[in-house]
């Protein structure tokens, strides 16, 4: 049990400690990542560096990553994860648990961060410039053409981080991405990043991070008048893992 992410001297020397492994590991996967792109395009490249991302900046910091999948999904795919978004830990820690082979849905500013950027245009990732309607609606269409090439794609559909245990509000995009590809859906928790890390409050615990798979949502001959149902059922997903959890976390009562 953790609980809220109180401030000690130790948690915040740890945050910037951290602050600074997180650079070299980013400058470490990016050029890797970039080399791998120019010898092999294959989307397991860009796991195996995303895992090596991920798993070291967590480990850097003393945090573990545990990652559970639901039976249903298997190996078949290509999927479109829908992951909730509660810090900026949330990126690394679900690229390195990923299941199979894919790219993320980003923000088109990353595109600007030295490295991080870099890595994401060597990737099967796509850009989505949200301040032009237009060229949003092209990113998704080119990413609809990656997933049906058999490439999953990773998006957070609340669009930015909550920095709490709960769902902030979803976009549309994410699940309009879906639609177009004509993929299942997978519902993704990340259920405890918040009480482990905090670029708000700059603080950072050791422990461990739960990450949950949840059951694939088949949107075989959806249409984009179903979008409103399909975020309904992953919102639903999530929120009952997200209590299911902090009801777990709440000591009882004698």
């Amino acid at each position: 049990m953790s609980g809220p992410l109180t401030s000690t001297i130790f948690r915040r020397v740890l945050f910037y400690w951290g602050a600074v492994w997180t650079v070299f590991m980013m400058v470490f996967s990016g050029i890797g990542t970039v080399i791998t792109f120019l010898i092999t395009r294959n989307p397991k490249g860009f796991m195996f560096w995303s895992k090596v991302w991920g798993y070291g900046i967590c480990w850097g910091m003393g945090i573990r990553i545990r990652r559970t999948v639901h039976p249903e999904l298997g190996a078949k795919g290509p999927y479109v994860f829908a992951l909730n978004h509660q810090v900026a830990l949330d990126i690394p820690a679900a690229g390195a648990v990923m299941p199979f082979p894919f790219g993320w849905v980003a923000k088109a500013e990353l595109a600007k961060i030295p490295f991080l950027g870099q890595s994401i245009a060597a990737s099967p990732s796509v850009f989505i410039d949200r301040s032009h309607p237009k060229r949003s609606i092209e990113s998704i269409r080119i990413a609809g053409e990656k997933i049906r090439d058999g490439v999953s794609v990773a998006i957070f559909p609340e669009g930015s981080r909550s920095h709490s245990g709960s769902l902030s509000e979803f976009k549309r995009g994410a699940f309009l991405l879906a639609i177009e590809a004509q993929v299942p859906v997978v519902p993704v928790v990340i259920l405890n990043a918040h009480e482990l890390y905090n670029e708000k409050t700059r603080l950072v615990r050791p422990g461990v991070l739960m990450i949950r798979f949840g059951a694939p949502i088949d949107i075989s001959g959806w249409t984009r008048k179903d979008i409103p149902k399909l975020m309904e059922l992953v919102e639903s997903a999530m929120t009952s893992e997200l209590d299911e959890w902090n009801r777990s976390q709440t000591p009882s009562v004698a």
